[in-house]
């Protein structure tokens, strides 16, 4: 999960969901004093897309908007098991944690039986995000076993991520090297 502070301060514990179209999340309130975590079944689950893989949050405090990089399950791979599908990575934002949206693509390959970006962790840096992935890709030696057995760890720069935009149907690897 990732431990989160919300807009009224509160710690939050965001976890994935192998729910319906990989769009769950599921948001746990951590006590002030750390002791006690509470979870409502009808009013805590959060529509994120990506949520049914890994993902992490953070906060940019130039927009104070929160932001992940998450495997976002495009429409053609919907009948696809949402937790094995990471063939695309989609930036995504919210205003408040609960209120999610696809903001661009960022990686995609239309395979998603062997390709993979998985697992990424990230950071700000200046007007660009900076982000490790596990992936599962073409390598001349016949790639990856499967998706979720990535052949690589790569680094990547996603360029002026604030100013990307949402191009979720042509899935593009716009500003991305």
């Amino acid at each position: 999960g990732n431990a989160v502070v919300t807009p009224a301060g509160e710690l939050v514990d965001i976890l994935r969901v192998n729910g319906p179209l990989g769009r769950l999340a599921a948001a746990v309130h951590i006590s002030k004093d750390g002791s006690k975590m509470a979870f409502d079944f009808k009013a805590d689950f959060v529509d994120l897309p990506g949520g049914a893989t890994k993902f992490t949050i953070r906060r940019d405090e130039k927009t104070k908007r929160y932001y992940s990089l998450a495997n976002y399950v495009l429409p053609g791979d919907r009948n696809l098991s949402p937790a094995k599908t990471r063939n695309t990575l989609a930036l995504i934002w919210s205003p408040d944690l609960v209120n999610w949206s696809v903001q661009a693509i960022v990686f995609h390959h239309s395979d998603p039986i062997a390709h993979a970006f998985q697992y990424v962790d990230w950071e700000f840096d200046g007007e660009d995000l900076i982000a490790a992935s596990r992936t599962a890709y073409d390598d001349g030696l016949g790639g990856a076993h499967n998706a979720h057995d990535a052949n690589f760890l790569t680094f990547h720069r996603i360029r002026d991520f604030r100013t990307l935009s949402h191009d979720v149907d042509r899935a593009t690897q716009k500003n991305a090297e």
